[in-house]
């Protein structure tokens, strides 16, 4: 009767353990260094980054780009003094969304695969139109301007010449 007991007890055991351990395997996460620099090398410290996980079957037909501008955040930071920002992120395919004021949005998709270290390089291109309405930088902002007429009557009066002294010459010449 003892070794039915230590049988039904290792049956009730047993689940448990292989639980926290396929629960321990679904937890790891990998590190990715995230370095934002300018289209000139220079290192950007004012940058925000928000990470979207991808569904396995996107809608829209697929598109995951459509998908990640327009899905919610779910997890976000910012970027360092340095230009970097490093995040801890399970296995799966996210959208890393990046902006900086002045610099058009960067959007770029990884996978994440197993638990070794990541980086990600992204370089900003500079927004030739940096004030756009709401938070996407390089929206176009249309400001429509009346047609007016400058009807201003500016008097021409005649050249008056100045005429030299013979003292002010040598003066001046001097």
């Amino acid at each position: 009767m003892l070794p039915g007991m230590a049988a039904v007890r290792l049956a009730a055991v047993l689940p448990l353990v292989l639980a926290a351990a396929l629960t321990a395997q679904n937890t790891s996460r990998s590190q990715v260094v995230v370095t934002v620099i300018d289209q000139y090398g220079a290192v950007i410290a004012v940058a925000h980054v928000g990470i979207i996980q991808l569904p396995t079957v996107i809608p829209n037909g697929g598109d995951w780009l459509h998908y990640a501008l327009t899905a919610p955040e779910q997890a976000s930071t910012e970027i360092d003094a340095s230009g970097e920002a490093t995040v801890g992120l399970p296995k799966g395919s996210y959208a890393i969304t990046i902006f900086a004021p002045g610099f058009k949005r960067y959007v770029e998709r990884i996978e994440i695969r197993d638990e070794s270290s990541q980086s990600l390089r992204a370089t900003l291109a500079i927004d030739p139109v940096p004030f756009g309405p709401g938070p996407v930088a390089g929206d176009l902002l249309v400001i429509p301007l009346e047609p007016t007429s400058l009807n201003v009557l500016i008097p021409l009066e005649p050249l008056q010449t100045v005429t030299f002294t013979r003292r002010a010459r040598r003066r001046w010449m001097r």
